[in-house]
């Protein structure tokens, strides 16, 4: 049985074809630039290393994992200069942030991009996530996590945030794990957005901001019930699958406005559907991959 994560129960529910193609058979296309980093992907990596390490040099070492990127994609070096000059635009506004708010003043980090994983009881479950940054405050030894969001506004994530099944799985997560620790608590989750802005003379700030999200216990036991839930939809389907069950019946695709760009499945769908060669497609377009790589390996 696979461990449990908030990015294989999130594509198993947003689109069980995506589901299929990603964690079933595991593909992936092959050099299409949704893979390669993006903005986001730069600015993440480049505060995994600054919470690590505590060095902002970030900025000059995105630069230098573009150039590395244009020279194996020459294609597509428009858009990757593009995505890693915002990123570092981003990143030196952050540090700057920082150092103007004391946002991180009190705070002890633990570890950034760390993977978790911890049992679900009897249910044979094992839940697993990887933690933007862990910290520890100060002032009582409580367990906080930091998942850094660039956006498109500082607005949104907040009306929404309490409910996330991401951030109830991270704050679920963390309090499983702390009551593994006698005497050890956990105060939530915080959302540490950068507004995907160069921050020119015509943008208005505020471009940085925090949102704090706490979970009741009760609120952590109903998720607790979804995420087994969830776990055992997967398992039904998985074994359905193995049994030679159709993949139409298990596994139909689920399209919207944002199908297209955001699930797996968004070129082979049509010819899943009207009879198409679509296995000679993926032989051309796809390889194969581990999906849970990101959360075995150590970097």
């Amino acid at each position: 049985m696979n461990p449990l994560t908030n990015s294989e129960m999130a594509r198993f529910q947003s689109c069980r074809r995506g589901w299929y193609i990603s964690y079933y058979l595991r593909l992936r296309r092959i050099r299409d630039y949704a893979s390669l980093p993006s903005v986001g992907n730069f600015y993440h990596h480049g505060l995994e290393v600054y919470y690590n390490t505590g060095e902002t040099d970030v900025v000059d070492m995105v630069r230098y994992e573009a150039d590395a990127l244009i020279n194996d994609n020459p294609d597509m070096a428009e858009q990757i200069n593009k995505d890693a000059e915002l990123a570092q635009i981003m990143l030196t506004g952050y540090f700057e942030w920082l150092e103007e708010t004391g946002a991180d003043e009190g705070l002890s980090v633990i570890g950034a991009e760390q993977a978790v994983e911890v049992g679900l009881g009897e249910t044979g479950y094992r839940l697993r996530g990887k933690i933007d940054t862990r910290l520890e405050r100060d002032a009582d030894g409580a367990w906080l996590q930091l998942e850094n969001k660039t956006v498109a506004n500082l607005g949104d994530i907040p009306k929404y945030a309490q409910a996330a099944p991401q951030f109830l799985t991270y704050d679920l997560l963390a309090f499983l794990l702390a009551k593994e620790e006698k005497g050890r608590r956990t105060d939530g989750v915080i959302i540490n957005m950068a507004r995907r802005v160069k921050r020119t003379p015509r943008a208005k700030p505020p471009f940085y901001d925090r949102w704090e999200v706490r979970h009741s216990v009760e609120e952590l036991r109903s998720h607790y019930r979804h995420v087994v839930g969830i776990g055992r939809q997967i398992e039904e389907v998985r074994h359905a699958l193995d049994n030679g069950a159709d993949h139409h019946t298990v596994c139909p695709p689920k399209v919207d406005r944002n199908h297209i760009w955001a699930c797996p499945c968004a070129p082979l769908t049509p010819m899943m559907d009207d009879g198409s060669d679509w296995k000679s497609f993926v032989e051309d377009l796809y390889e194969e991959y581990n999906p849970w790589q990101r959360y075995e390996e150590e970097k």
